[in-house]
C-alpha cells in the first residue's frame, strides 16, 4: 500500500515569524478537556498556580537529561560519578524552590536507575541512547507548526526505534490508554526517517521504580496522525465560545478562580463530601 504523501516540513529550529497556528500535544490535550481552560491558559495567557510536583518533576528530568548529555558528548567515568555530578548540578539549578523531601525522593529514584542500568548492562539488553531532550518544529500544509520536546529516544537491543516520556504520576492509570503524546513523538521520527516501519513508544514511570507502560505503532497508523493533527487545530481555531467542562479535575486546575462553572462544580463536590463525611460520622458514633 503507497503511503499518502505528506504535507510536512521538517524546519531547523524554531521560526521567528509563523502566521498559522502553534500546535503542541499540551495544546491539543488542553482544548479536549476543558475549552475554557485553552482559554484561559493560551488566549488569555492567566498566571498559573505554582504546585510543587512541578519542581519534583523538573529536577527528576534534569538529572536524568544531564546524565545522557553527557555520555553523549563522550564522558565514560562510572554510573554514580556522572549521576552523582548531575545531581549535584541538579539541586543548584532548583535550590530555591526545591524541599528536602524532594531531594531525597529524586535521590531515590536516581540510585534506582543506576540499578536499573547495572541489570540492564549485565543481561546485555541496555538500550543505545541516541537523543535526550530532542526539539522538534514541524510545519503542516503551512498552516500549522506542531512543535514540542521529545524527553528521550533510543534504540532498543532488538533494533527497534523507542521514543520514550518521563511521568512523575502517582498513577498510572490515566496513561494505559492515553497514546496521543507517544504516537506524536512516533510521528516525528518517522517524518525524520522514511525507512521506520515501526516505533516502540513508552511512558517511563519514574516514582513506579522507572516500570514502562509501552505501546508499538506501525508506521501507517503512526502517519494517519497527520490528518487528525490538522483537524483538530482547524477545531480549534473555529471555536467561538469556549464552553467550559466541569469535572473533577476542576479542582486541580491553575484558573478555576477564573472559571464560574469549574468553581460552582468544585464547591459543590466539596458540599458533598462533606455532607458524606459527616453522615458517616453520626453512624459510626450511633453504632458504638
Amino acid at each position: 500500500m503507497t503511503e499518502k504523501k505528506s504535507l510536512a516540513i521538517i524546519l531547523d529550529g524554531k521560526p521567528k515569524k509563523f502566521k498559522g497556528f502553534w500546535a503542541s500535544v499540551s495544546k491539543f490535550k488542553t482544548f479536549k478537556s476543558c475549552a475554557a481552560k485553552f482559554k484561559f491558559n493560551y488566549l488569555d495567557r492567566l498566571p498559573k498556580k505554582y504546585h510543587d510536583f512541578h519542581i519534583l518533576g523538573k529536577f527528576a528530568h534534569f538529572n536524568l537529561e544531564q546524565f545522557h548529555l553527557k555520555r553523549l558528548a563522550g564522558d565514560i567515568r562510572p554510573d554514580s560519578t556522572l549521576m552523582s555530578e548531575c545531581f549535584k548540578e541538579g539541586v543548584e539549578e532548583f535550590k530555591e524552590k526545591l524541599t528536602s523531601d524532594q531531594k531525597k525522593e529524586v535521590y531515590q529514584m536516581m540510585i534506582k536507575y543506576l540499578e536499573i542500568l547495572a541489570k540492564q548492562r549485565k543481561e546485555g539488553s541496555l538500550p543505545k541512547i541516541l537523543e535526550v531532550e530532542e526539539e522538534f518544529y514541524i510545519t503542516l500544509d503551512g498552516r500549522i507548526l506542531l512543535m514540542g520536546f521529545i524527553d528521550r529516544v533510543q534504540l532498543d537491543a532488538d533494533g527497534v526505534l523507542h521514543v520514550a516520556d518521563y511521568k512523575t504520576s502517582k498513577s498510572k492509570t490515566y496513561l494505559k490508554e492515553d497514546i496521543f503524546q507517544l504516537i506524536t513523538y512516533a510521528y516525528v521520527k518517522c517524518l525524520q526517517d522514511p525507512s521506520i516501519k515501526k516505533v516502540r513508544a513508552s511512558y517511563i514511570m519514574l516514582k513506579h521504580n522507572f516500570d514502562y507502560i509501552t505501546f508499538e505503532f506501525s508506521r501507517e497508523e503512526i502517519m494517519k496522525m497527520e490528518e487528525k493533527f490538522m483537524g483538530d487545530s482547524d477545531t480549534i481555531l473555529d471555536e467561538k465560545l469556549y464552553r467550559p467542562e466541569p469535572s473533577p479535575l476542576c479542582s486541580y486546575c491553575d484558573f478555576m478562580e477564573s472559571c464560574a462553572e469549574g468553581k460552582k462544580f468544585h464547591e459543590e463536590r466539596e458540599r458533598q463530601k462533606e455532607k458524606r463525611n459527616k453522615a458517616g460520622s453520626t453512624w459510626g458514633r450511633q453504632k458504638w
